[in-house]
């Protein structure tokens, strides 16, 4: 087993709502039932743990029923939670994913939870300080009861070597642009989609904007571009890894999968390469499937693909 990954924050829960999009007014529709499932960190952390890879999870959710719902199944999933502060009397962040049955694309609609700033604890430094690699999402920086514990676990991260993965996502928008240039300058690998390019680098697109990010501080700039596959960007060059062709059912927790896929085999000793061309088969198997949480692939459907295109996997999966 990889040495552990530690996630930070991004605590939710996904109600899954297959629909007809665009919703308008007063053009009813049957969906066919809002499933509950662990979103966000949750889609990172489930599918990591399938590969075989030591997660644990540092943050805070209400102590509520989708809080409580959501820990336990992180536990049945073989996620280390001992890092997550129950809040009492504060509900848990719940999203409402719209998923278009015939198209597979997703609107999120949240309800951020409201609890206070919880303290970065001894617990949670031993959490940090045990870890291969510490992960986190734009997500996570929206969360007031995070706004102590993510920079202190990330510079306690750094303080100790331990590579800080960062997946931009496209919330940052909605974040104090000087806060998210001193984040991106405390991450050592940059992970975030074309279109959210522009959001990390002031508004600057392709090879200036990623000179500009790697000058912040990351060394690695990933590029995810869904079905084409993804970009690993260092400053001795760029490597395309084309994606997977697969037929494309729903899109929710392909990118938490991917990341987690990516994680998984730097930390197992893989290339960068090697890393993207995994990561690319893990998002094609999660797209495959609808929905995320305890949706996402399997280890036997990872393989399953992987052995369908006809290409070695070095890893345990």
């Amino acid at each position: 087993m990889t040495a552990p990954v530690v996630s930070l924050g991004d605590l939710v829960i996904d109600l899954v709502t297959p629909v007809n999009l665009p919703i308008t007014p007063f053009d009813h529709q049957e969906s066919g039932g809002a499933l509950p499932e662990p979103g966000g960190s949750g889609n990172f952390m489930i599918l990591g743990a399938r590969l075989g890879m030591a997660v644990s999870s540092v943050g805070a959710v209400g102590d509520d029923l989708f809080g409580r719902f959501l820990c336990e199944v992180l536990v049945s999933e073989g996620v280390n939670i001992s890092g997550i502060v129950r809040v009492p009397d504060v509900n848990s962040t719940l999203v409402l994913d719209l998923i278009d049955r015939r198209t597979g694309q997703h609107v999120f609609i949240g309800s951020s939870s409201q609890a206070a700033p919880v303290a970065y604890s001894t617990l949670m430094d031993g959490i940090i300080a045990s870890a291969g690699a510490v992960f986190f999402q734009g997500y996570t920086l929206l969360e007031k009861a995070n706004v102590e514990i993510t920079p202190r676990a990330i510079a306690a991260a750094r303080g100790r070597g331990i590579p800080v993965y960062f997946d931009v996502g496209p919330t940052v928008k909605h974040h104090p642009i000087d806060d998210l240039d001193s984040i991106i300058q405390q991450t050592d690998i940059l992970m975030l989609t074309e279109d959210e390019v522009p959001l990390a680098a002031h508004g600057q697109t392709g090879d200036p904007a990623f000179a500009w990010l790697l000058a912040q501080g990351p060394h690695t700039l990933v590029v995810k571009q869904g079905g084409q596959g993804c970009t690993i960007i260092r400053s001795e060059g760029q490597l395309a890894v084309p994606g997977f062709p697969v037929n494309v059912i729903d899109t929710v927790g392909a990118g938490d999968c991917f990341d987690a896929a990516f994680i998984f085999a730097r930390l197992s000793g893989q290339g960068w390469g090697e890393a993207a061309q995994f990561a690319n088969a893990v998002g094609a198997a999660s797209v495959q499937k609808r929905g995320a949480g305890r949706n996402v692939p399997t280890c036997a459907e990872v393989r399953s693909l992987l052995e369908h295109h006809r290409v070695w996997n070095p890893l345990s999966c």
